[in-house]
């Protein structure tokens, strides 16, 4: 039996004559009369217009009934799909929270009930006239029922249906209610979103792409992480919507829509990086600070203080390890970069009760506004101080706020006393732990910290939530297929114009080595092989290809580069190497000049340049450049070995010799100085004595470099080719 992605697959393409059969099929078998009927009418609808066709009736508005056909389909099956998943598989979260809510007469009821509860507590707090007593007591009555309001329309959003016109009318009521608290619009984004995750709805696509212009940026930029990210996963799905097309096209000249949608890519993107991240903090970062910590002498333990971190602003004497501070900055890049540096140590710290409720870990970071009975220790006294102060304006997500909240709380009496005596101990002189934590909730987040911090909520409840295993990982098809300005036409069209912002993305894309992706994006911007402003450009297009082992392209793309912005030590190198390693040695000769001429005393350069040459048959150019070379650093081998091997082809055998007596006191080149004194018996027709010094050679198939120098030799008219194949005969058959 064909399933609903291949129904959905034949409608992308109209195929209406084998999707009706099967529409019309499921409907019977799930058993909803309201959509079967429906399927009857366009059947009939259809039929219709197939006889009037025969007819040879010309119906000018045949195309589109049939393209309003197919949509509508395409909606019954999505329909179609969510009814059969709650029917069958009632192991599933989605299904038993969605048959949890069977009690609730409405989304209407939730919304009412909601406004209404989070009025009587505004007004239950700010009346002075109101007992503390009685208002103490009406406070836990409304909390409790608040709290299952709020997680009853996390729960109806996020297992919801297709939403109708009367649905979104109540979204926006919660979104522009003046009553309902910032928090809970922003979860009821989160909620939105997980649907569409599920289940693709363009009225809720279209709610979170209006949602952006709200104001409040916990809502906005929450919606525009939804958004991009139904976008870009679910487009098939969503690319015959075209009132979604032309609401994003208004987009099109907003600049700063635009670069928070860059900005979100990057963050969403960077997210897929944490695996990478937690292992370079886990098995390199983290050892080198943990070994400089225990590494101290035994007698300087006692003088370790964590005032020292921050005393002055300066590293603590512990911590001047040149090795550690390394570390520590590469961990500070990480961070300010967008990296998720916490992802590994908060991983432990989500089996907490309060993590065992999937709306929860959604929630917004407050504790002013968040009811949860897990949080009630939090709402006065110290404990709430030290929190407010540690955690407001920190980095964390706030999942990760949440957890700290629930360790703080265990701390105890003693083990809370010694914290709050450290952080006192920090505070500036003439402030208190209250004015502190009353000037850090004054600031404002900032647009990218609300962005982060929830695509690392999103990044965490896909990898850590209980029910994880049910879910499909958004973040692991992102590591697959990364989100581009070229990962669908609508995209595409939105984010090409710019083309500074194309390019700082695919500088991120490369950096974190999405090579292919950054690819597509730099080979488009690299559309012209003369402009000087793009040499840049062509030499990160040649990055990526060599990344991605496309040899010609990156030789291609260096030269370009090399052609509009000539003497670029890092362009030739690269393309030097590159030829080498291709076989294209006259060219590799060739940009090995060019560094020359660039840098004369480079060491690499210079024999790299001789290599070449002598790969070329040109020795006579190469000997100057390998006595440079051995003037420069007498102690170098590899100078010392290729000069003598160059001086035996040009002829100036005792010169060499002088050489490979001096390489045979050296251990490292035993192989190489037994060959070249080998090849010089041979040249003075010492054959017995050859045969000898060079079938140790022979015997651990260390052959190939002879045979090509005594090749050269036969060339360069050093040795006769008949002696030399003879020889060659009588090593391999090993004749004595």
């Amino acid at each position: 039996m064909m399933d609903y992605d291949d129904i959905l697959t034949k409608l992308k393409k109209e195929n209406l004559a084998e999707t009706f059969p099967l529409v019309r099929q499921k409907a019977a078998e799930v058993g909803n009369w309201e959509m079967a009927e429906e399927a009857e009418r366009l059947w009939t609808t259809y039929r219709q217009m197939l006889q009037f066709m025969l007819q040879g009736v010309d119906d000018v508005q045949g195309g589109r009934i049939r393209t309003d056909i197919c949509q509508r389909l395409s909606l019954m099956v999505r329909r179609l799909e969510r009814q059969e998943r709650l029917r069958n598989h009632a192991e599933e979260k989605y299904v038993s929270t969605q048959k949890g809510l069977s009690n609730i007469p409405s989304f209407e009821h939730l919304v009412s009930q909601l406004e209404s509860l989070s009025g009587e507590m505004e007004e239950a707090k700010t009346d002075e006239l109101m007992r503390d007593s009685i208002r103490q007591h009406r406070m836990e009555g409304l909390t409790e029922l608040y709290e299952t309001t709020v997680q009853n329309l996390f729960n109806w959003t996020w297992t919801s249906d297709i939403w109708h016109n009367t649905d979104v009318e109540q979204a926006n009521r919660i979104i522009f209610s003046d009553t309902i608290q910032t928090g809970d619009k922003a979860l009821f984004i989160s909620a939105v979103t997980l649907s569409l995750l599920e289940f693709i709805d363009i009225s809720k696509a279209l709610f979170l792409l209006d949602s952006y212009l709200v104001e409040d940026e916990q809502v906005s930029q929450r919606a525009l992480v939804g958004f991009l990210l139904v976008c870009c996963l679910h487009f098939d799905k969503l690319r015959r919507s075209q009132e979604l097309k032309d609401r994003l096209n208004i987009y099109h000249d907003d600049a700063t829509f635009v670069h928070d949608v860059y900005a979100t890519m990057m963050q969403l993107q960077m997210s897929c990086t944490t695996d990478s991240v937690t292992s370079r903090i886990r098995n390199d970062i983290m050892p080198v600070l943990m070994k400089g910590v225990m590494g101290r002498k035994r007698g300087q333990q006692k003088d370790l203080n964590p005032d020292e971190f921050v005393k002055h602003g300066e590293n603590p004497e512990w911590m001047n390890d040149e090795k550690m501070n390394k570390k520590m900055h590469e961990m500070a890049e990480l961070q300010l970069d967008g990296a998720d540096v916490y992802f590994a140590s908060f991983s432990t710290l989500k089996g907490y009760p309060f993590f065992h409720q999937l709306p929860h870990w959604f929630y917004p970071f407050s504790l002013d506004e968040n009811h949860t009975p897990e949080l009630k220790s939090f709402s006065s006294g110290n404990l709430n101080r030290l929190v407010r102060l540690i955690l407001n304006g920190s980095p964390f997500c706030n999942s990760d706020k949440y957890s700290l909240c629930f360790t703080f709380s265990q701390l105890g009496g003693m083990a809370e006393s010694a914290v709050e005596a450290q952080i006192n101990a920090q505070i500036p002189d003439g402030m208190d732990m209250d004015e502190l934590a009353e000037s850090a909730d004054l600031q404002k987040p900032k647009k990218a910290d609300i962005r982060r911090q929830y695509v690392f909520d999103l990044y965490r409840f896909y990898h850590l939530n209980p029910y994880r295993l049910q879910f499909t990982n958004p973040f692991t098809l992102l590591k697959e297929h990364p989100i581009t300005p070229f990962s669908n036409e609508w995209l595409t069209d939105l984010l090409t114009d710019d083309k500074e912002e194309m390019a700082q993305y695919a500088d991120f894309l490369m950096r974190k080595e999405f090579y292919a992706s950054a690819l597509d994006i730099f080979t488009q911007i690299a559309d012209n092989e003369f402009d000087p402003d793009l040499a840049g450009i062509w030499q990160k297009t040649g990055f990526c290809h060599q990344k991605l082992g496309h040899t010609e392209e990156t030789i291609h793309a260096y030269a370009v580069a090399n052609s509009i912005k000539p003497n670029s030590k890092w362009t030739l190198s690269h393309l030097a190497s590159l030829c080498y390693a291709a076989g294209r040695m006259e060219e590799a000769a060739q940009y090995y000049k060019e560094l020359l001429e660039l840098s004369p005393d480079n060491m690499k350069y210079l024999i790299n340049s001789a290599q070449s040459l002598m790969k070329c048959q040109h020795f006579d150019q190469a000997e100057p450049l390998l006595y440079k070379a051995f003037y420069l650093d007498e102690e170098s081998l590899q100078a010392k070995s290729l000069l003598a091997w160059c001086l035996l082809v040009n002829g100036k055998k005792e010169e060499a010799l002088k050489l490979i007596f001096e390489l045979q006191t050296t251990a490292e080149l035993g192989d190489e100085s037994r060959m070249l004194l080998g090849v010089v018996m041979l040249m003075d027709g010492k054959t017995q004595e050859a045969y000898r010094q060079l079938m140790p050679l022979f015997q651990e198939k260390k052959t190939d470099d002879l045979h090509e120098r005594l090749n050269t030799l036969c060339r360069q008219k050093r040795l006769k080719k008949g002696t030399v194949t003879l020889f060659l005969d009588a090593l391999m058959l090993q004749i004595e």
